[in-house]
């Protein structure tokens, strides 16, 4: 054991999964951080915030899984190696018992061309070390056991996925359309930049991000749809006025046509919603 600059005790956890796919399959997977929502359920929106050669800094917004629920928001510092299939991360802030967090994640071919995914985590903590671990490894390993269903049969992060974007130039200011859009979503208290809401009977979760970004993702998807999410991103238009961008997320392994047409739809609505006095 050693200690960290906060003179907390660091405490190591160490797993990994035999994959039967292409560890450049898997790495990518993990790594590209956008399509997350697709790897793993519990993870409503991602946001790279900065990009530097292989170093970034990515922000999470996640529905914690399991009988506690809850969200939970965090950013990482990433570096990534594509050649070497590894990557380093340490995560920004405290969340709960876990005051530092870091670690990092290598994907190691097999001659049968699968292979092995080995991560080794670090952290500090003012609660029970063991505990704690213990509280890690669960995670982990459902972290892990997802990404080797998707990646061993990737129906779902490709065929069943189904992707519906429009944009509309709407008169008046970015802010006064973020405005819009927020009164038309359940009202959060405070600050938050996500929180849970009940509309149209529906419960979902709400993000907000930099006046510019916002996210809607029901707790359960509507039917037959496996995963759905809607988002509006907004910036100046160059001859004036607000260009609002609308998209659907969702996959769909059967009722392809159904989800396609409420997809179309919601976007339709979502741009009206954005340019409605």
């Amino acid at each position: 054991m050693s200690t960290s600059t906060t003179d907390r005790e660091i405490h190591r956890t160490r797993a990994g999964i035999e994959i039967d796919a292409p560890a450049d399959t898997v790495y990518r997977a993990l790594t590209e951080v956008a399509d997350w929502p697709l790897l793993y359920p519990w993870i409503a929106y991602t946001e790279v915030l900065t990009q530097r050669g292989q170093d970034d800094e990515v922000k999470f917004w996640a529905v914690r899984p399991g009988p506690e629920g809850g969200l939970r928001v965090w950013t990482s510092r990433r570096t990534l190696d594509p050649v070497a299939l590894r990557m380093d991360f340490t995560q920004q802030g405290s969340v709960g018992p876990i005051k530092e967090l870091g670690g990092t994640w290598d994907f190691l071919p097999r001659p049968d061309g699968g292979c092995r995914v080995v991560s080794g985590h670090w952290f500090t903590t003012d609660a029970d070390p063991q505990e704690t671990a213990g509280e890690l490894d669960r995670h982990g390993g459902l972290q892990m056991s997802t990404l080797k269903s998707k990646t061993e049969q990737p129906r779902s992060l490709t065929s069943d996925v189904i992707r519906v974007e429009d944009s509309v130039v709407v008169a008046g200011s970015v802010a006064e359309a973020h405005a819009r859009l927020l009164a038309a979503l359940p009202a959060r208290e405070g600050e938050e930049s996500a929180w849970f809401g009940t509309q149209d009977g529906v419960r979902s979760v709400q993000i907000e991000h930099g006046g510019h970004t916002l996210v809607q993702k029901p707790l359960t998807a509507p039917e037959p749809a496996e995963l759905y999410r809607r988002r509006w991103r907004l910036a100046a238009a160059p001859d004036g006025g607000v260009l609002v961008r609308a998209d659907v997320l969702a996959v769909a392994s059967t009722g392809r046509d159904r989800v396609l047409e409420r997809a179309t739809a919601d976007v339709r609505a979502a741009l009206a919603l954005a340019g409605q006095r």
